[in-house]
């Protein structure tokens, strides 16, 4: 019997889950998808993600496939999880290749993270990391540009992460500031900052790293520069003191195939 190859392509609210990837006990991303696939697509076994995300970080565009023999009408799939899945919403759902894999056959991926020093509303602390202390958005962008390239980035992968090889590509960095309009106060608004990174592929939690990094060198710039958070690469060790940035701020935003 032929097996389809269903690609979906995923937004959620990473607040409501423990991380994407199946843990017991927990509710994941995984977990509550693949409850409602099954309902339609009873001989499902497996789903793959093109990246892994930690409790509390968000995607708004994360691809997920998986094979079934069901050929059913999509549009029914589609309506039926966004209905009942709350912090998941399936923005589409095609049948691709066999061969298409959603981890292995991405080409690069973009994330992005919102971070304010500004008193931000209740509402948006689950989406925006907040620091307290003023900044030169010279050190950040100076800070950023030092990823760019192929470099070994093991100093900022989760300790004890086991992978083959700890070389990726930054293929292109940005940062800029935009203004938020409080949506219970039309006269106000507050000022959020957003670092982009895209590269071919990421370490377990790297991003959060790097810019836990960064914040450090931000937040202390009478005994960090931004040439040491260049030294963290160069000399692939922990030369300064951090801790992975919160999850709230982070967002897997982008795919290329």
């Amino acid at each position: 019997m032929e097996r389809f190859n269903y690609v979906l392509e995923i937004s959620y609210d990473g607040s409501k889950f423990s991380g994407s990837q199946f843990q017991p006990n927990k509710i994941t991303v995984e977990s509550v998808l693949k409850k409602y696939l099954l309902y339609f697509f009873k001989d499902l076994e497996k789903l793959i993600f093109a990246g892994r995300t930690d409790t509390g970080v968000h995607a708004v565009s994360q691809t997920v496939n998986f094979y079934s023999c069901y050929n059913l009408n999509l549009n029914i799939v589609i309506n039926h999880i966004n209905e009942y899945s709350h912090g998941i919403r399936v923005e589409s759902i095609k049948i691709a290749e066999s061969t298409f894999d959603s981890r292995r056959s991405a080409r690069k991926r973009q994330y992005i993270y919102i971070f304010s020093n500004n008193s931000i509303p209740v509402y948006l602390k689950q989406y925006v990391s907040v620091i307290s202390y003023d900044f030169n958005p010279i050190d950040i962008k100076t800070c950023l540009d030092c990823l760019l390239g192929i470099h070994d980035f093991a100093v900022f992968q989760k300790s004890g992460s086991s992978v083959k090889s700890t070389v990726r590509e930054i293929i292109s960095v940005d940062f800029n500031k935009f203004s938020y309009k409080v949506l219970t106060d039309s006269k106000k608004s507050i000022i959020l900052n957003k670092v982009t990174i895209e590269g071919n592929a990421f370490l377990y939690r790297m991003i959060r790293n790097i810019m836990g990094a960064i914040f450090e060198v931000l937040k202390n710039p009478y005994k960090l520069q931004p040439n040491d958070f260049k030294n963290l690469i160069v000399q692939n060790k922990r030369i300064f003191n951090f801790k992975p940035a919160p999850a709230a701020g982070l967002y897997l935003n982008k795919i290329w195939y």
